[in-house]
């Protein structure tokens, strides 16, 4: 058997304990500039480290960034008879980390401004992940006693999405590779979806989603070695040997330039591997977490993960990790500080047979992934069209996410309040669009059904019920 046996709420054991030791590591990690969960605030933090911006600005760019995740997507997605997502933790623990005094011209232990960040960071972040996990379990036990249930119905937010995953390389299709390519990725996912229903396959939009890939993957490939041949033709960096100013090659300038970028990323590499201890422990607690269904890094594969389909969610991370490692590897390479989880580290938990197997595999995982990122920047390098593919599928997810939220939203609405609820969703919809989106479009299903949660509650104490 894959994976484990989720129980939901989250449960005071392992949740607690679990996600105070998660808290209190990555706030250090993010105290001593190491690791940071948030790509946006990630390429902040070697000015953060020169003295550029005072700890007070990234700060407040860490709190804004931290408040519209936390509202906007995490808590939405997270409350109920779900598995909640890790970003209530580490957008937090990024702010937390930020916000507290560190030296980095000295060790964690010299001096009194160190050890008060990280003693600081290891309480705080402790207290942050206790008080998360003790939030999500009380807040679902009472969304169940409400007049109106609302606890069971969170799971619908994602339940559309968790058929229509499959669209995911569709549209990643048709935004890089055209219209045509993208109706035989559609038309192959449709008769693997017929196929499997006639002969009683488990889970058609699997085999769909298999299929759609296929089709993406032939056609990546095929431009990825049309893209490589065409490269090795010509040496990058020597087209031209125009003269500077000076009287020297150009080229020669830009060689000298390409040597000290790749020794300033060789310097920043080495850095993350000065602390890899720590890293591969944060990252082996992320795996027993994951395993356990204490936490998940997206709805769809939490969904999808709770109801028992092992493998459909590993399959769904397996894309995230597609579409999001270039940008995380390259921002780690850049900055110096490492990305607190890339998405492969579900996959690995999730198809372990216990959480040992787990935390171990996704421990050996992130050692791997730290000696590897050069590596994989030099592949990207030289195939261009992996970073191009991998940023249009992120689009793709989103885009799907949204519709399919949308829609999540809207039935989790009826089962509370029937077409009323149906309609107040739909508004919503068009009145934030009207507003200019100042609720993320991925989220606003949730939280529009949430709000007609409340309101068919606060009813509902008045004596008034709408009849279903």
């Amino acid at each position: 058997m894959l994976g484990a046996d989720v129980i939901v709420p989250i449960p005071i054991v392992p949740g607690i304990p679990i996600l105070a030791a998660m808290g209190a590591l990555s706030t250090v990690l993010v105290n001593r500039d190491v690791s940071v969960f948030h790509d946006g605030l990630r390429p902040l933090m070697p000015s953060l480290r020169s003295g550029e911006m005072t700890r007070q600005q990234v700060a407040k760019i860490s709190f804004s960034l931290a408040l519209a995740f936390i509202w906007a997507f995490g808590l939405p997605y997270s409350v109920g008879f779900v598995i909640p997502l890790i970003y209530l933790v580490y957008i937090a623990t990024d702010y937390i980390g930020v916000r507290l005094p560190a030296v980095y011209d000295r060790r964690w232990w010299q001096g009194r401004t160190n050890l008060l960040g990280v003693g600081g960071s290891l309480v705080l972040g402790a207290l942050w992940g206790a008080g998360v996990a003790l939030l999500l379990h009380y807040l679902a036990v009472g969304m169940d006693n409400l007049p109106v249930p609302m606890a069971a119905g969170t799971a619908l937010f994602t339940a559309p999405v968790a058929q229509t995953f499959f669209l995911f390389p569709v549209l990643t299709t048709a935004y890089h590779f055209g219209f045509r390519p993208a109706l035989v990725a559609f038309g192959a996912a449709t008769i693997f979806w017929f196929v499997a229903s006639q002969f009683a396959w488990a889970l058609p939009s699997v085999w769909a989603f298999g299929a759609a890939l296929l089709v993406m993957t032939v056609l990546l490939v095929r431009e990825a070695r049309s893209s490589g041949s065409s490269a090795g033709q010509v040496p990058a960096g020597w087209l031209t040997v125009d003269e500077d100013e000076e009287g020297a090659p150009s080229w020669a300038s830009d060689a000298d330039e390409d040597e000290s970028e790749d020794a300033m990323f060789r310097d920043n590499v080495r850095r993350i591997k000065g602390n890899l201890p720590l890293i591969a422990l944060l990252a082996g607690l992320g795996g027993a977490a994951y395993h356990w269904g204490v936490v998940a890094m997206d709805p769809l594969s939490s969904h999808l993960y709770a109801i028992g389909f092992v493998v459909p969610a590993a399959m769904v991370m397996l894309m995230w990790a597609f579409a999001f490692i270039p940008m995380k590897f390259t921002t780690a390479v850049v900055t110096g500080t490492m990305a607190t989880g890339t998405f492969l580290e579900p996959v690995v938990a999730m198809v372990m047979h216990n959480v040992w197997a787990a935390a171990i595999g996704v421990a050996v995982l992130r050692v791997v992934e730290v000696f590897l990122l050069l590596a994989v920047i030099g592949w990207i390098e030289r195939w261009p069209s992996i970073r191009e593919v991998a940023d249009v599928m992120r689009t793709a997810i989103f885009q799907v996410m949204e519709i399919g939220f949308l829609v999540g939203g809207a039935l989790a609405a009826a089962a509370w309040a029937g077409t009323w609820g149906v309609g107040v969703v739909v508004a919503a919809w068009f009145l934030n669009i009207r507003a200019k989106s100042p609720v993320m479009p991925m989220s606003l299903g949730a939280i529009a059904a949430l709000g007609v949660g409340v309101v068919v509650n606060l009813m509902a104490v008045l004596g008034l019920h709408l009849h279903l």
